[in-house]
Parts: C-alpha cells; structure tokens; sequence
C-alpha cells in the first residue's frame, strides 16, 4: 500500500496511554436475528449495521468492494482504495469509487454514517492518523466496524499487526468509543493450510486445535477461554462510534 510523500497531518494523542478496556468492551456483540445468506461481511456487522440511521458508507481499502452487501442494509456505498486495482482478495474485477490515502482523506467533516476497515489498518504507515480521519468523517455517533491482523502471517506488505489492547488504545488515542474488541479466528485456524501441510480436512483439523487448546487450558487452570483466544487471535476484531457533541472527549 503506497503512501503518498506530499501528505501532511497532526494527530493529537487526547488519551492517557495505560488505559485498559472495561470487561464489558472485551465481548462479542450479540447477534439478533437470522443473518442472511447474501450478507458477505462478518456476522457481527449485521446487526450492528442494520440498528442504525442509514447514510453513506465508507468501505476503506475496499479492495474488490462489497457494494451489494452494505447496499441491501440501506447505506449509500462508497469504496475507498490506494489504487482503482489493488486486487487483494482475488482477480475480480475491483470496485473504488474513491482512490485516496486513508491516512488524509479528501472528505469533507461529519459526512459518514458508518465506516467499514476490514483487514487495513495492518498495512498503514500510521493507523492512529488513520483512525483520526475515520473519526473526523464520521458523523456523530457513526460506527466503525472492521478486523485487523495480530497472529496472521505478514501479507502484501503488512506492517502493523495489533494485540487487542494496542488496538484499543489506538482507537481511544483517536477519539473513538470503543464498544467491543473480540478475537476473531484462532492462528490455528487461518493459517490450517501451513500448520497441517494441506492435509485434507485441514480446516476441521484447525478447529479441532482450537478446542483441543482451550479444554487442556480449563483443565490446567491457565486462564480463561477469553484470554486464551485474545493471547492466539490471527485477528483482532473491533467497533466503536463517534462521539456526539458534548459528549466528554478524552483530554
């Protein structure tokens, strides 16, 4: 992912840096409802995104887009790339709407319902000023929702791979609320296909392990299943909003 040399910005970190996120924060948001087989992101966004008022959406690093997706909730799709073919998940044909560096984008304040960064912010020179941007674009109270990478291997370039609490305090640093951080699938299960040398079943083989590690960790008393799936997450998912006005930033 380039970066382009002539951009300029400030960050201001507004956040004491040793805060630890609630207990409530550390969870996964409850699903409510079927979700439909045409819903093509991670089962938690279709709740979270179908709950609110409706408006643009911004798809940062895109890659290929998910128009339909976010479009059958009701949101105005707009994807956001470094390039018009970064070509990241497959050879499909790629779907931008918008080619711009995330880390100043050519958007005006509050003009955001929501935000989707699936899979970014592990390939950014600079994920707080990042994050920054998505805060300034949002509209007040807008969501954020997306995954980044802790335990997966490095990929097209990727440089900045977050534990769960670097990337609380990321979004905190930013002005964010942040309303979950959960794992998301084990090392075990993402990388199955090098772990198990392209056995067959590779992927039931992968879960398998999962389960297998966390009733030995019960059994020896090694911590909680949460901690213990935070400690091997191959990724970090996360949401968050932005604050209305009035509302007591950090300082």
């Amino acid at each position: 992912m380039s970066f382009a040399p002539q951009s300029t910005f400030a960050v201001n970190l507004r956040f004491p840096l040793d805060e630890l996120p609630l207990e409530e924060v550390l969870a996964e948001p409850k699903l409510n409802g079927p979700i439909p087989t045409s819903f093509k992101e991670e089962r938690h966004k279709f709740t979270l995104l179908r709950n609110i008022k409706k408006g643009p959406l911004l798809d940062v690093g895109c890659g290929q887009g998910n128009r339909f997706t976010f479009e059958q909730l009701g949101f105005s799709y707009v994807g956001c790339d470094v390039s018009f073919d970064s070509r990241q998940r497959d050879n499909t044909r790629p779907d931008v709407d918008l080619v711009a560096d995330t880390h100043r984008l050519p958007l005006r304040d509050n003009c955001f319902a929501a935000i989707n960064s699936t899979a970014v912010i592990e390939h950014l020179y600079f994920p707080l000023a990042a994050a920054s941007e998505w805060l300034r674009v949002l509209k007040p109270e807008g969501l954020l929702v997306g995954s980044c990478s802790f335990l997966e291997g490095e990929h097209f370039n990727s440089q900045c791979h977050y534990t769960a609490l670097g990337l609380f305090r990321t979004l905190r640093c930013a002005g964010f609320d942040v309303q979950y951080i959960y794992p998301g699938l084990t090392l075990w299960e993402l990388h199955s296909g090098s772990i198990y040398f392209g056995m067959p079943f590779r992927n039931i083989l992968g879960r398998l392990h999962r389960k297998m590690y966390l009733r030995l960790s019960e059994i020896k008393r090694k911590g909680s299943a949460r901690e213990k799936l935070f400690a091997n997450a191959a990724i970090v998912n996360f949401v968050a909003t932005k604050p209305t006005k009035g509302t007591d930033q950090p300082s």
